[in-house]
């Protein structure tokens, strides 16, 4: 009777013992092959960021040399490159002295934020300026107001600083994020539709208000898209397209700038430019799929594509993911 009773004792401590170790299993693959809404919007700030700043230091050592019209430029990026569907994501520039360069806030443009305090009496823009300087870029959390809703929030900030003119660009986003995950190639597609509204409005922007010259346009548009590379393996990039089928700007493949490509094809058969072009034409910004070559792999792969219609011009810009 007691060998009995031990044996059925052991019998439910092993299945105790392995349900326990499936239900950990389920949660470490969900942890594993899903993204949680907290970390996309960290990697979207972080990107986003990232770009912006290679952007304009690309501009700041190409085109423009004064300090005033590095200012000009970065308030017109700024004002419109918000994101986010609730457009509470936006950018804001300082110098390494705490000085506020640009900002959506124009009230707070000159003034100096060294000694300004959150909530819980944190010096924030103290660490902002610090990560920025001494690290280089990294996250800063902190309690401020959601410009969108009013209230006092944590808000998680990533910095990148601008060694070239002492000034670092950050952005954040506010709360708590919902409890929804996606799967990793959803991800990947909502940060690239991200980045690449970010960068048209925030363009669109500068072209009609700084460089209404055409000629000008161009030269900005392949100075600024010219070393953004993002994605993990850096295959990511962005390609900016008139509506007649010329390319304005190539961020990996510069033979193509200036090239009429209406009548290019992919080894399918597909007249691709003209669906992009068709695309950022009527519907303003969508996908469209077709094979080209990865500058990475140096294989040809499907790619899938999104593009957005660039505010108050003729162009487009793309970026996409390379599906394995």
């Amino acid at each position: 009777m007691k060998t009995t009773k031990l044996l059925f004792c052991l019998c439910i401590f092993a299945f105790i013992v392995s349900t326990n170790s499936c239900k950990k299993d389920e949660v470490i693959s969900v942890k594993t092959d899903l993204v949680s809404q907290y970390e996309l919007d960290k990697r979207i700030v972080q990107v986003s960021t990232t770009n912006a700043a290679t952007s304009l230091q690309s501009i700041f050592k190409t085109m423009i040399s004064d300090s005033a019209s590095r200012a000009h430029l970065c308030q017109a990026f700024v004002d419109s490159a918000r994101f986010f569907e609730d457009n509470s994501g936006y950018f804001f520039i300082e110098t390494y002295d705490a000085w506020v360069v640009a900002i959506t806030n124009h009230s707070l443009i000159g003034t100096n934020r060294w000694d300004i305090q959150d909530i819980n009496d944190k010096y924030f823009v103290r660490d902002l300026v610090n990560t920025a300087k001494n690290i280089g870029y990294g996250f800063v959390e902190y309690y401020r107001e959601n410009p969108t809703t009013g209230e006092i929030q944590r808000k998680l900030s990533f910095v990148m600083g601008m060694p070239s003119v002492e000034w670092f660009i950050g952005a954040g986003f506010y709360g708590d994020p919902p409890e929804i995950f996606y799967e990793q190639n959803i991800a990947i597609r909502i940060i690239v539709e991200n980045l690449s509204r970010i960068m048209a409005k925030g363009i669109g922007n500068v072209l009609v208000n700084l460089y209404p010259d055409e000629a000008d346009q161009i030269t900005f548009c392949q100075n600024f898209i010219n070393y953004n590379r993002f994605f993990d393996d850096q295959s990511g990039y962005f390609f900016i397209n008139d509506f007649d089928g010329v390319n304005l700007a190539h961020g990996v493949q510069k033979n193509l700038q200036g090239e009429y490509l209406w009548d290019l094809q992919d080894t399918q058969g597909d007249y691709f430019i003209r669906g992009l072009t068709e695309i950022a034409q009527r519907a303003g910004e969508g996908y469209y799929q077709y094979y080209w070559n990865n500058p990475i792999s140096g294989q040809e792969e499907l790619k899938t594509t999104f593009v957005v219609r660039i505010p108050g011009t003729d162009y487009y810009i793309g970026s996409g993911v390379y599906e394995e």
